[in-house]
């Protein structure tokens, strides 16, 4: 091998394993933005209309009845984000004004929901859901 070669085999060598380390740093963090859950708890408002609705694809095909809920819902310190979340009628009962909810969300989606009870709110995020009534 030539001397002129072995500095471009090297830079070359380096350079694809810079790529395949940033793929992997950019991989693992999509994933945990989009696929690693944090506990948030919501809880339906009194006035929320839960009537359920067609619901569509992102091509346009109806895809049933359901709803699409966007809720204020809080972490266990009573810090606040948005979770929005469809429930699809024949699957689901649809979660009933006044109903709370626990909420499993990533950064990006909402991963789950479930009814629970108001005794299982941890008490920060309790006092914002009960500020909001």
């Amino acid at each position: 091998m030539s001397g002129k070669k072995k500095p471009i085999i090297c830079a070359a060598a380096a350079l694809a394993a810079a790529g395949v380390i940033a793929a992997a740093v950019w991989g693992r963090q999509y994933y945990n933005d989009r696929y690693v859950g944090a506990d948030y708890y919501a809880r339906v408002p009194a006035d929320y209309d839960v009537t359920p609705e067609t619901l569509y694809s992102d091509s346009g095909e109806d895809v049933g009845l359901g709803k699409v809920y966007s809720l204020t819902a809080y972490d266990p310190q009573g810090e606040p984000r948005t979770a929005e979340f469809i429930v699809h009628a024949d699957r689901s009962a649809l979660p009933q004004p006044g109903a709370y909810l626990y909420i499993g969300a990533s950064r990006q989606i909402v991963l789950s929901w479930s009814l629970i009870n108001e005794g299982d709110i941890p008490p920060a995020a309790l006092e914002k859901l009960k500020a909001g009534d």
